[in-house]
């Protein structure tokens, strides 16, 4: 199965933002896309806000969202919780069949997870266990801003115990620290193997994102 799964260094570091422009590429080139937002939290009363609704859109399937995204909840914590407030129960096997069906060999399966990779996603597992379930290759996206070398280093560790394969990090640079001497890039990539690309939040310029195309299998 060709495909990447997006994970996070913690919460609200830009997963979606940084998945709607590499869709958005792939599609571009004629790959064609089958998004999985597979459960997400805090369900906007009008689902275009939604996360799974922006990498529908990107992949001009948004008529699909309710395979994009089977299971969300109101509420906006963690997804485990949230569908236990709503009487709900989702386990891991379901999730990995939910995010499977309906790809052929021929499309490219985007999977986006919820939260960190240590985050719970559903009753029996975290986002690190669907990960191992999918057994794809792994993108991971981190908010750059103090502190976040650890977080990153914790997290690549964490998907390497995992025996899963990390393709690239990103830096989500949001430009809201007042730090202005850091390198997170550089001080990472010193520590690294794996590829660290920095993405300035909102840019317009799409070399970063055809950086990490070019490391996909597509």
């Amino acid at each position: 199965m060709k495909g990447v799964f997006i994970t996070g260094s913690d919460t609200d570091v830009g997963k979606t933002w940084v998945g709607e422009k590499l869709i958005s590429l792939l599609v571009k080139q004629g790959v064609n896309v089958m998004p999985r937002k597979p459960v997400e939290s805090g369900w906007p009363d009008d689902e275009a806000l939604s996360d799974a609704w922006k990498l529908a859109s990107a992949a001009h399937k948004t008529a699909y969202l309710p395979q994009v995204c089977p299971n969300h909840f109101k509420a906006a914590i963690s997804p485990d919780r949230a569908a236990m407030l709503e009487n709900k129960t989702i386990i891991i096997n379901a999730l990995k069949n939910q995010c499977f069906q309906g790809v052929d060999e021929n499309q490219f399966l985007y999977i986006e997870g919820a939260g960190g990779f240590y985050s719970p996603i559903c009753s029996d597992g975290l986002n690190k266990d669907l990960a191992v379930a999918l057994d794809l290759p792994i993108i991971l996206v981190v908010n750059d801003r103090l502190g976040c070398i650890n977080q990153t280093l914790l997290t690549v560790e964490a998907i390497e115990n995992s025996q899963l394969e990390l393709l690239a990090i990103v830096l989500n640079k949001k430009g809201d620290s007042e730090v202005t001497d850091m390198n997170n890039q550089n001080d990472l990539q010193q520590r690294l193997t794996t590829p660290v690309v920095t993405i300035e939040h909102n840019q317009q310029g799409i070399a970063p994102f055809e950086q990490i195309l070019s490391m996909l299998s597509i």
